[in-house]
């Protein structure tokens, strides 16, 4: 089993999570308004660093995650000026 980690910038969130339904994945927990700093800058939800991330966490096989990889890019690239996402995948084991 693979853990995807997306983090992506709180305006795409309706589409986000339209696509994340379309993908018909097993399960999603989501975390709304992060704060943090990252590829775009600070997101501390203040007047200096506005805006704040959201984190969805998916565990899908291993095959399933290139398909979700690449839908998550082409919706990235959809946008006029590319949203903040990022991505990252890490074994894990789920106990029972």
């Amino acid at each position: 089993m693979k853990l995807l980690t997306i983090i992506y910038d709180t305006s795409v969130e309706a589409s986000m999570t339209e696509l994340l339904d379309a993908l018909e994945l097993p399960g999603i927990t989501r975390i709304d308004e992060v704060l943090g700093r990252g590829g775009r800058g600070p997101k501390m939800n203040t007047a200096v660093y506005p805006g704040t991330n959201n984190i969805a966490l998916v565990s899908l096989h291993e095959d399933d995650v290139p398909r979700v990889q690449r839908a998550i890019r082409r919706l990235q690239h959809s946008f006029r000026l590319k949203p903040g996402i990022t991505l990252l995948c890490q074994d894990v084991e789920e106990l029972a």
